[in-house]
This record gives C-alpha cells, sequence and structure tokens, in this order.
C-alpha cells in the first residue's frame, strides 16, 4: 500500500470550498479522507457532501425497548412474585405504573444514547488532529488524506482553487 500525507488549505468562502471538494472527487479521493474544519457547523448539504449514516438512532430505539422490558419486569413480575394486598386494591395499579414505565424507559434512553455517543466518537480521543488557529477567524479548512503519488494533483488542485496556507497541518492534541 501506498504511503499517504496530510495536506490542508484554507478557504475564505465556501464556494470555492465546495468546488474544491469536487474536484478532489474527481481526482479519485474518497470522501472518507477528507475533513472538513470551521469554527462553526457545516451541514452535508451545505458543502454538497453524502448524508452520513449512524447508528445512534437504532442504539436509542433499542434502549428504550431495553429500559421497557426491564420496567415491566419491576412494575409488573416483581410485585406478582412477592405479593401484598392493600385494602382490596389491585396488584399492579396503572397510575403508578404507567409512571414507573415510562421513567425506565427514558432513563435506559438517555443513558443507551449517550454512552454510544461517547463510543461511536472515539470519546476520549487523545490522538494528535489536525489544528490550524486562522480557522478561528472564519476560515475553512480542507483536510486531505492524499496517497504520496496525488499530493502534488492535491496540492495543485487546491491552488489553483484560491486556497491559502497549503501545507501540512499543524497536529495538537485536544
Amino acid at each position: 500500500m501506498a504511503d499517504t500525507s496530510l495536506v490542508m488549505g484554507s478557504f475564505r468562502d465556501i464556494d470555492p470550498t465546495v468546488e474544491a471538494l469536487d474536484r478532489l472527487h474527481e481526482l479519485g479521493i474518497p470522501e472518507e479522507n477528507i475533513s472538513v474544519l470551521s469554527h462553526i457547523s457545516l451541514s452535508e448539504r451545505v458543502l454538497g457532501r453524502p448524508h452520513r449514516r449512524t447508528w445512534l438512532p437504532a442504539i436509542a430505539l433499542v434502549s428504550a425497548a431495553l429500559g421497557l422490558l426491564i420496567g415491566l419486569f419491576f412494575v409488573g413480575i416483581t410485585p406478582n412474585l412477592y405479593v401484598i394486598r392493600v385494602g382490596g386494591q389491585p396488584i399492579v395499579p396503572f397510575p403508578p405504573t404507567a409512571l414507573l414505565l415510562y421513567e425506565f424507559t427514558m432513563l435506559a434512553l438517555i443513558l443507551g444514547t449517550f454512552g454510544s455517543f461517547l463510543v461511536l466518537s472515539r470519546f476520549p480521543d487523545h490522538r494528535p488532529e489536525p489544528y490550524d488557529p486562522e480557522l478561528n477567524t472564519g476560515r475553512i479548512g480542507l483536510v486531505v488524506e492524499t496517497p504520496d503519488d496525488l499530493r502534488e494533483d492535491v496540492v495543485a488542485a487546491l491552488d489553483a482553487l484560491g486556497a491559502e496556507d497549503i501545507g501540512e497541518p499543524e497536529r495538537r492534541s485536544l
């Protein structure tokens, strides 16, 4: 496998950034090798990039279903295992049961979603990441992981579209 290197260029406006992304795709750089850095959040639609799929909604749904099952066990099965009759009331009354089922479902949903978010985002990640202090002033940075044989083409494409400060990015731990 060929060696790879990082190339970073910063743009002052979003239109040349989108053109640079298209040009990099024409050069054969895959989408997962291109990162867009900015001080504001830019959606995929604004940049013309494909929507990224994530497992987070499915994990949240499974967590909620698991919380509902745990809640059903605690409010439905446990009282029937240890029956205590009080004043002719039902063993599993509906209002407290509904409230506890809701609480167990929400607790599992929140914990499962938060935990999976941490795992999916590889938190904590102590590896040094590309950084440019100029991105805090409103510039948009493109970081491209490119094979060494395409490095000159990537630099030429970024330069032709008006990128500034093209070169190896500084790396800092977050």
